[in-house]
């Protein structure tokens, strides 16, 4: 493949300096689908394998320059958003994104607690979120906890699940993939709910390993999912690809 086919997507997230998630793991997860990645970096975080400590922001204005001079120079494919943390992030980011990358598709993961127990987004900030990105937004990929956020809405089964996807699509974006692994089920299995644009609903499930609490699993599928969309995959095939390249990453790792 000649380096101007090679398929590239634009990262805008957060630094997780333990390496398991924000843009460590986004950009493992571009390098094994061959997908050449560029990387904004929206806050720095002090945390490892086990606590959150500390979170430090991207001067706006700085924020802005890095989107900016990344999207004159580079054509994208896709484009990955991760940890905004701010209201003033997610305020910059929208700006930039409304403006420069119109036909760009927008993967949102909206980060709001880390597995580790920190907070990644302040409260302030969800309104903004809601209002200002979400609807610039392709695809939102909402873990259960954030899905209730979002939707307001308790999510106990697969039927609250659809509920929640149809509310928080409302909100404005296009489609929806609500993460279900912190959905309890009896059956040992990780049900996954993707709405597409259409309002069709596309059921992905996996064997749950037992006794595995991974980090940055949320992150690397919606890397995963945007590398595949970059490379003109239609979106419930991108999403089970996706999910497949989590389940071998856990499973080697469990």
């Amino acid at each position: 493949m000649r380096k101007s086919e090679i398929p590239k997507i634009l990262i805008i997230a957060g630094s997780d300096p333990s390496g398991a998630a924000g843009i460590q793991a986004d950009i493992k997860t571009a390098c094994a689908h061959e997908v050449y990645a560029a990387s904004v970096i929206t806050c720095l975080t002090a945390q490892n394998t086990k606590k959150f400590f500390a979170t430090h922001y991207s001067p706006a204005d700085f924020l802005r320059q890095q989107i900016e001079v990344v999207l004159a120079d580079i054509q994208f494919d896709a484009i990955k958003i991760g940890m905004l943390g701010s209201a003033e992030i997610i305020e910059c980011v929208a700006d930039v994104l409304k403006q420069k990358a119109k036909n760009i598709p927008l993967i949102l993961d909206p980060v709001m607690i880390a597995t580790s127990g920190g907070l990644l987004l302040e409260k302030n900030a969800l309104e903004v979120l809601k209002s200002r990105l979400i609807p610039l937004s392709y695809l939102l990929t909402p873990n259960i906890h954030e899905a209730e956020i979002l939707a307001e809405m308790p999510i106990k089964n697969t039927s609250d699940m659809r509920r929640a996807a149809l509310r928080i699509k409302a909100l404005g974006c296009k489609a929806v993939l609500l993460k279900g692994g912190h959905l309890e089920n009896k059956n040992n299995r990780i049900h996954h709910l993707l709405l597409t644009e259409k309002n069709i609903f596309h059921s992905i499930t996996n064997k749950k390993l037992p006794h595995l609490k991974a980090r940055g699993t949320g992150c690397t599928l919606a890397s995963a999912l945007t590398c595949n969309l970059a490379k003109k995959m239609d979106l419930p095939t991108a999403t089970r690809s996706a999910n497949r390249f989590v389940a071998r990453c856990l499973q080697k790792n469990s």
